[in-house]
């Protein structure tokens, strides 16, 4: 019967200083389980769920690879100092784009319901040539570095 009393004395004792850490650790709402960000050399993921947007950036904190996505579609982008590419998904259809630097198209192609475009564009003026599929009629589009369209049908 000894022994018994004095379990449950510690018992008593150790629930108490359960409870009393169990109230301290809650006075306090604004308490965070981690602080700042984490360097991790080298990790291994089978299945991952990510809520927003994965951004791979450079030693710079400057984006790399970015993809993002809503309840339309998503995009996948890299850039580089040289130029940018975009694979992207919408409610209706789909985008492959790539451009320099500065953020200008070079070239695109985009597919939707009705058809398809395949552009290229200059950089460094109008000059573009498009050929284009929609609702089953294909054209050809140039346009000069005048400005001027010029069609194919």
């Amino acid at each position: 019967m000894f022994r018994l009393r004095e379990k449950l004395k510690y018992m008593t004792l150790g629930g108490l200083i359960v409870l009393a850490g169990f109230v301290f650790g809650n006075m306090n709402k604004n308490t965070e389980a981690q602080s700042g960000a984490e360097t991790i050399n080298e990790l291994t993921v089978r299945n991952m769920i990510v809520l927003e947007s994965i951004k791979v950036i450079n030693d710079d904190n400057v984006p790399q690879v970015v993809i993002t996505w809503d309840e339309n579609g998503g995009n996948v982008s890299a850039h580089s100092p040289r130029g940018q590419a975009a694979l992207g998904v919408g409610e209706h259809g789909g985008l492959i784009q790539v451009g320099n630097a500065e953020g200008k198209n070079g070239a695109q192609v985009t597919m939707n319901e009705n058809g398809g475009t395949v552009v290229v564009r200059s950089i460094n003026g109008p000059g573009a040539a498009a050929l284009a599929i929609y609702e089953e009629n294909g054209v050809v589009y140039t346009r000069d570095k005048l400005g001027k369209i010029n069609a194919l049908d």
